[in-house]
């Protein structure tokens, strides 16, 4: 396993780390884990927001989820990213059952900040996916 310098680096890692688990269980996950502390948090986040995104692989689409949030609950990164754009980038694509991301806005961004630009976002001409999901995320933040 190689330390990640870019989010592609990250992402790669993370892929081959989840489609190991039937062999070694989520060993490899844990020692990613382990390493990340070498990573600068724009890297992990940029890795986990195109773990959220990517739509090609619907098999194992919650575990990968899954898992990035457990990164994000257990390194919790900061970033400063426009909210916007996150939420933009991974709402399409998040399985609402995957608690963590919008656990991790929260602590990141702040309740206040969560809540004015979930305001913002659900004003956006979003469609009905986006806007369900929306309603989910809130639920999960009781927003």
């Amino acid at each position: 396993m190689k330390i990640p310098t870019t989010s592609d680096d990250f992402q790669n890692e993370f892929y081959s780390s989840i489609d190991l688990m039937d062999k070694i269980g989520d060993l490899r996950i844990r020692q990613l884990v382990n390493i990340l502390d070498k990573v600068n948090d724009e890297i992990i986040i940029g890795g986990i927001i195109k773990i959220f995104k990517n739509t090609k692989r619907p098999n194992t689409e919650y575990v990968d989820q899954k898992y990035a949030g457990k990164i994000l609950n257990s390194i919790k990164p900061k970033t400063e990213i426009d909210l916007i754009l996150i939420l933009k980038d991974t709402i399409k694509n998040w399985n609402k059952s995957v608690e963590e991301l919008p656990f991790w806005l929260k602590e990141n961004y702040g309740i206040t900040l969560l809540k004015n630009k979930l305001a913002e976002f659900e004003n956006q001409s979003l469609n009905d996916i986006e806007s369900e999901k929306l309603i989910i995320m809130k639920w999960w933040l009781k927003i």
